[in-house]
């Protein structure tokens, strides 16, 4: 006789603890999409089965994900979105991702989001983001909430609500968001919505950085001197409602240019990026990091032994709102389209991890224009570069050829061009990322081309790129 929806979770549930994987398997065989989606737990993460093979837990999440398990809908859209072990397949992606945002699963609306909201393709879709960022936040999901606190701080992707912001900064913070309280701590260090209070600054920051938000640690060091009578609650470390008003102006920094050279034309920004913006970057990166490659002549890219760093590139399906506003405002700021530039990637350097001496420019008698690394946008004609944190020793930017040398300080922006205003390349801009001697560095480093990235460089002459 078959059994009954009920009876048949009944009896999965005292085989798992009877007999374990085999009746699993059988619970799966038969249909049930929550052992479909246990089963593929199991393949994914390699426990209670032989060993870790994602194409048979991608199996399984399709079984689950066909029997209607929201999770597994969820799991599969992630798995397309950002190509764990298969192509990325940004429509089969949104598809899932939508469908378990209609039954009310938060965290995939906020991975829809961060993607729509994201990406600097086609995809870009700034209404339908808010949209789901917002039904994210609403459904009480902590890093939603801090993220549509960010849009509101910023104007990004809906109108500019500071105080509703932080509101919702406070949400999420309460809700244990590291990120959100990292951002408090900036508003409460600077008196900006909120009343100044450094001792709670600390205290956010402090407790972010307990909850392992790389850079936060570092920002709770840099308060402590101001910090006496620590409020020991997060109540009451959070704002109240009668403290959140657009009365209290802050003192944000100001942002100003500094000429740093012009051999090469070097240029640099403090304060750049918030902290908040650095300790979001590379914690998204944290888990994609892969060993750095260099470029050979022929385009392939290799190990070598010039660059140990760790590395991801922030292509889409990687991407997430603040990632796009912040470089929406490097490309305001070196005057050049985001279309322009490579995706930025996000570098990681530990202990006697470097980047030796090296051109960011293609070499023009070692690469063909239209071919190789030229194949598209044609030659890399500028570097920015966003230092995500600062406690570390050694890491300095030191161009070679000069007696420049920049030691990193979180926020900061330094822009400099590998060529001249004439269109040679130029060799002054020659630089090289010196070790770490400790702690780790985080790095975001954007390459601009001459043209849109996507478009082919075969037609442009350029006599003029030569090496002078």
């Amino acid at each position: 006789m078959a059994m009954s929806g009920y009876d048949r979770q009944s009896f999965y549930q005292i085989g798992i603890a009877l007999m374990g994987i085999d009746v699993l398997l059988k619970a799966a065989q038969s249909g049930d999409a929550n052992a479909c989606l246990k089963m593929a737990m199991a393949w994914l993460t390699g426990q209670d089965v032989p060993g870790q093979d994602t194409a048979k837990g991608r199996h399984w999440l399709e079984k689950a994900s066909a029997g209607g398990n929201v999770e597994a809908k969820r799991f599969l859209g992630l798995i397309y979105l950002r190509g764990m072990d298969v192509v990325p397949d940004f429509d089969k992606a949104v598809a899932l991702l939508e469908d378990a945002s209609r039954y009310g699963d938060a965290e995939a609306a906020f991975s829809l989001a961060s993607f729509l909201g994201g990406s600097r393709d086609e995809w870009y879709n700034a209404d339908k983001a808010i949209e789901w960022l917002n039904q994210a936040a609403v459904a009480g999901l902590p890093r939603a909430q801090c993220h549509l606190g960010y849009c509101l701080q910023h104007g990004v992707l809906i109108g500019q609500d500071r105080e509703e912001a932080v509101k919702w900064f406070a949400r999420a913070a309460a809700a244990g968001d590291a990120g959100a309280m990292l951002t408090l701590a900036e508003h409460f260090q600077a008196g900006s919505m909120v009343p100044q209070d450094s001792a709670r600054a600390y205290g956010l920051a402090k407790t972010a950085a307990q909850k392992g938000w790389s850079v936060a640690g570092e920002y709770a060091e840099s308060l402590a001197a101001g910090s006496d009578d620590i409020p020991s609650t997060m109540e009451h470390l959070l704002p109240r409602a009668d403290e959140i008003s657009i009365s209290h102006p802050g003192s944000l920094p100001v942002v100003i240019p500094e000429m740093l050279a012009w051999q090469p034309r070097a240029v640099l920004m403090r304060n750049f990026a918030s902290t908040f913006e650095c300790a979001e970057i590379a914690n998204a990166a944290r888990q994609h990091l892969m060993p750095s490659f260099v470029v050979e002549e022929d385009g392939r890219l290799s190990k070598h032994r010039v660059r140990t760093s760790y590395e991801v590139r922030l292509r889409s399906g990687l991407r997430n709102i603040v990632m796009q506003a912040l470089e929406q405002r490097m490309a305001v700021w070196s005057h050049f389209p985001v279309e322009n530039a490579e995706y930025p990637l996000i570098l990681h350097y530990e202990n006697s991890q470097s980047f030796e001496q090296h051109y960011d420019y293609f070499i023009p008698e070692d690469f063909v224009m239209g071919e190789g690394p030229l194949e598209f946008g044609g030659q890399r004609i500028a570097t920015q570069l966003i230092y995500l944190n600062e406690k570390f020793e050694g890491g300095e930017t030191r161009f070679d050829l000069t007696d420049l040398v920049l030691k990193p300080e979180r926020g900061m922006c330094m822009l400099f061009f590998n060529t001249t205003p004439d269109g040679n390349v130029d060799p002054f801009s020659r630089h090289t990322g010196v070790g770490v001697t400790s702690g780790e560095k985080w790095l975001m480093a954007r390459w601009i081309r001459e043209i849109p990235f996507d478009q082919p460089a075969r037609e442009i002459k350029r006599d003029q790129y030569r090496q002078p």
